[in-house]
């Protein structure tokens, strides 16, 4: 067999580096395709996670501090459109209907109109307790959805439990002082007006312990369900929620108050010593017609005698 020359083993190398080189291009390509398309969806997974904290941020978070024994109530106040109004009203009467009544109840319902462009709605519900600020989160969320906003939030708490706990020793005071009563009332030997106040003492005794466990019913009762109040308003005339002449009505009015406050500023400022002013030259000019008052009268009295 006849051996290569050195100039054909050269072409022979080259040709061979050239074939890996492409061979290998297209698979570099391909990774590092694949590797952008990574970033990308890490990326948009990123701002999902950022745009969803965003948005929980902005929901009030006052659910965290949820206390045994302590009966809550929610308040929230939502300003809407007109037009949106009665839809995420009855979006958040549905939201309750499909937790079932064992859950949430609807309690009351109202939607009024005045005039053209003015609404007020209220939304009352009765909510299982464990559900009751996630229940308030997601009407934010329709609220926010319908281009509507959140003007204020509450909590207010009450210490069911505390109140339980106290009447519970009373009620323990009042069985054992009614339990002395009537056994003094089963000796023998007492007299006919002491039984007569042990009786009547007895049934004030009974009757202090129907109070406290009404009472305690009503309290057992208020830790059973959370109350929570929906109010909706609507806008007011210059609405900047998306329409820009809006924004420039709600800008020029802006203006004008901010002008307004200005010339009442002033004009409680300077207004005193405008009237001071004023009474000066009122003072003059009354001195300077009482001196050509006195000289006209003057010269009436006294003529000049003839030659």
């Amino acid at each position: 067999m006849r051996s290569l020359n050195p100039p054909h083993l050269v072409l022979a190398s080259a040709v061979l580096l050239l074939v890996a080189g492409c061979s290998k291009h297209p698979s570099e390509e391909a990774a590092s395709e694949a590797t952008e398309a990574t970033e990308n969806v890490a990326a948009v997974d990123s701002s999902v996670a950022s745009e969803a904290r965003r948005d929980e941020a902005r929901i009030p978070d006052i659910g965290q501090a949820v206390a045994p024994g302590v009966a809550f109530t929610y308040r929230y106040a939502f300003t809407l459109p007109v037009k949106a109004i009665a839809g995420v009203q009855q979006q958040h009467a549905a939201a309750c209907e499909r937790l079932g009544a064992k859950r949430c109840q609807v309690v009351g319902m109202s939607y009024d109109q005045p005039e053209e462009g003015k609404v007020s709605a209220h939304l009352d519900l009765m909510l299982a307790p464990e559900i009751a600020h996630g229940f308030g989160s997601e009407a934010i969320a329709a609220v926010e959805k319908a281009d509507g906003s959140i003007g204020r939030a509450s909590v207010a708490g009450d210490d069911a439990g505390g109140a339980i706990a106290q009447s519970q020793r009373r009620s323990g005071a009042f069985e054992a002082q009614l339990g002395r009563i009537e056994a003094r009332l089963k000796a023998p030997g007492t007299s006919k007006q002491e039984r007569r106040q042990l009786a009547q003492r007895a049934e004030e005794l009974r009757s202090q312990l129907g109070e406290e466990q009404r009472g305690r019913q009503d309290s057992e009762a208020s830790l059973a369900t959370t109350p929570m109040s929906l109010t909706y308003a609507s806008e007011g005339l210059f609405s900047a929620t998306s329409d820009p002449f809006g924004k420039a009505a709600v800008s020029s009015f802006g203006s004008l108050q901010g002008f307004l406050a200005f010339l009442l500023t002033a004009a409680g400022l300077l207004l005193p010593w405008l009237l001071l002013g004023a009474l000066v030259v009122l003072l003059f000019r009354f001195r300077a017609m009482k001196q050509r008052l006195a000289e006209a009268t003057g010269g009436a009295a006294d003529p000049t005698p003839p030659q």
